[in-house]
C-alpha cells in the first residue's frame, strides 16, 4: 500500500518509491538514462525526474520499462502495489496474473472463486455486492467473468489448488437451483482433474484463514506473487517473507481441510439438498 507521509521536498511517496526502484533495475542491466528513454519514447530528463521521484511513469510506459530492463513484471506489480488505488482496477491486475501463472493456491472464506463461479451465481453476487449497478452493468460484470473463467480454465494450467470455508458451501447467496448447479459445476471439474478442492470444516479448530481470501501465483519466469483480497481492492506483493508465511498457512489449511473426496462428496450432497 502506499505511503502516505510525503518527503519532506513534498515529492509523492509513491514516485519516490517507484523511481528509485526503476533506477536499480536500470543500473542492474548496466543500462543509461538515455538509453531507457530511448526505448521508452521520452527524454533522459523525463528518467531523471522519474528516478528521483519527482514525477511517475505514465502507465503505458511500465511494461516497456519491464520489459526492456528485464525486470520479470517485478517493476509493473510494484507499480501496481504502489498505485494501486488510484490507476488499477484490481479484477483485472488478478486476472493477468492468472493468466500467467503455472500453479494457483487459492483461499476463500464467503465465496466461490470467480474463475469457476456459473452465470447465475456471478450475477447473484454482483447484485448483492453492488446493488446500485444496473441490469446493463450487471450484465457486462457477469460476461467479462465468464469470459475471464474460460480464459483462465481453457488449457492444462495453471495447476489450481483451492480451499473453501465451510460458509461458501454452507451459506446460500443465491437461489437453491443456482447454488445446485455451482455445487455440480466444482464437483464435476474435481472429477475432470482440472482443479483440487477442500472445503475446510468451521467445527475445525483452530479456524484458520481468519484474515480473509489470499491467492499464491507461481510462474516460471518471475517471482512468487501473493495476492491478498478485500472488498475494494486487492494488495500484491512478491516480498520472499509475506510470500512464504502464506504458503505455511495454505499448506496448514489444506492439511486440516477435508479430503478431495470428502469434499466432492459434499458438493453432491448439498446440491441434491438445494434441488
Amino acid at each position: 500500500m502506499p505511503n502516505d507521509k510525503k518527503p519532506p521536498d513534498g515529492r509523492n511517496p509513491s514516485d519516490v518509491r517507484f523511481g528509485a526502484a526503476l533506477m536499480r533495475q536500470r543500473k542492474k542491466q548496466g543500462r543509461t538514462q538515455k538509453w531507457l528513454a530511448d526505448q521508452l519514447g521520452c527524454s533522459p530528463e523525463h528518467i531523471g525526474n522519474v528516478e528521483n521521484g519527482r514525477c511517475p511513469l505514465n502507465v503505458a510506459r511500465v511494461d516497456k520499462a519491464d520489459y526492456f530492463l528485464q525486470a520479470r513484471s517485478a517493476l509493473a506489480r510494484q507499480y501496481a502495489e504502489l498505485y494501486q488505488p488510484e490507476t488499477v482496477d484490481w479484477l483485472d491486475e488478478f486476472h493477468s496474473l492468472q493468466k500467467s501463472a503455472h500453479f494457483i493456491r487459492e483461499y476463500h472464506s464467503t465465496l466461490v472463486p470467480a474463475a469457476f463461479q456459473n452465470a447465475d451465481y456471478a450475477r447473484a453476487v454482483i447484485k448483492a455486492s453492488a446493488p446500485w449497478f444496473s441490469s446493463a452493468t450487471v450484465d457486462e460484470r457477469v460476461e467479462l467473468r465468464e469470459s475471464q473463467g474460460r480464459e483462465v480454465l481453457k488449457d492444462d494450467t495453471p495447476h489450481y489448488h483451492v480451499v473453501l470455508d465451510d460458509a461458501v458451501v454452507l451459506r446460500s447467496v443465491a437461489f437453491p437451483k443456482v447454488m445446485a448447479d455451482q455445487f455440480v459445476r466444482l464437483a464435476e471439474l474435481m472429477e475432470s482433474g482440472r482443479i483440487m478442492l477442500q472445503v475446510y470444516s468451521w467445527e475445525r479448530l483452530p479456524q484458520l484463514g481468519l484474515g480473509g481470501p489470499f491467492s499464491l501465483l507461481s510462474s516460471g519466469n518471475a517471482p512468487d506473487v501473493l495476492y491478498a483480497e478485500s472488498l475494494y481492492l486487492g494488495q500484491t506483493t512478491d516480498d520472499p517473507g509475506r510470500v512464504r508465511q502464506y504458503g505455511m498457512l495454505f499448506s496448514e489449511l489444506q492439511a486440516r481441510a477435508r479430503s478431495p473426496g470428502a469434499t466432492i462428496d459434499l458438493l453432491r450432497k448439498k446440491a441434491e439438498e438445494f434441488r
